[in-house]
């Protein structure tokens, strides 16, 4: 049920290790089992942050409830793509989306 969407305007050399690292990632910081954890990655789109286009991404997470210490959260997904692609933390951006139960599809139902 944890969704993860990394959005970054720069080519990505090896996207399926980024996204392996990234269902890591979110499963250890949330305490989550991998196995229900899906991340998408998005490469190359235009963007600007602060006026200009230098490397940056954009990370959009979604699930049922948040991790309570956001700030440790929010510096593991940062740690996540300094180290995979060399971006600083004040070129990334994370939006945090607390979803409700009934509004989440999965197997045929909602949650």
């Amino acid at each position: 049920m944890p969704y993860l969407n990394i959005v970054v305007n720069k080519p990505v050399n090896n996207e399926a290790q980024l996204l392996k690292a990234a269902s890591k990632t979110v499963s250890e910081a949330t305490g989550k089992a991998e196995t229900y954890v899906m991340v998408s990655l998005d490469t190359q789109p235009n963007m600007l942050m602060g006026g200009n286009d230098n490397a940056l991404a954009f990370l959009d997470y979604r699930a049922l409830g948040l991790p309570d210490d956001r700030n440790v959260f929010s510096a593991a997904l940062c740690q996540l793509i300094t180290d995979q692609l060399s971006i600083p933390g004040e070129r990334i951006y994370i939006s945090m989306t607390d979803s409700e139960r009934q509004n989440w599809g999965w197997n045929h139902q909602t949650f």
